[in-house]
């Protein structure tokens, strides 16, 4: 049984960088070049907590 409320779409109708994301995506997979979603989570929250710290910055030294 066909979904009808899914469409495919056609290779001419997709962000090209988004294939391209994709593709170096599948790379690293094949490559053994992954994390842990645990991993992966913490480097997140690294990073959010570092931008968050040079926002923080930011400000002070424009309001300074």
């Amino acid at each position: 049984m066909i979904d009808k409320n899914i469409t495919i779409q056609d290779a001419s109708e997709v962000d090209p960088n988004l294939l391209r994301m994709l593709d170096r995506g599948l790379e690293d997979i094949e490559a053994g070049r992954t994390l842990t979603h645990t991993q992966a989570m913490e480097e997140v929250r690294r990073i959010r907590k570092e931008r968050r710290a040079a926002k923080v910055n930011i400000g002070v030294a424009a309001n300074g």
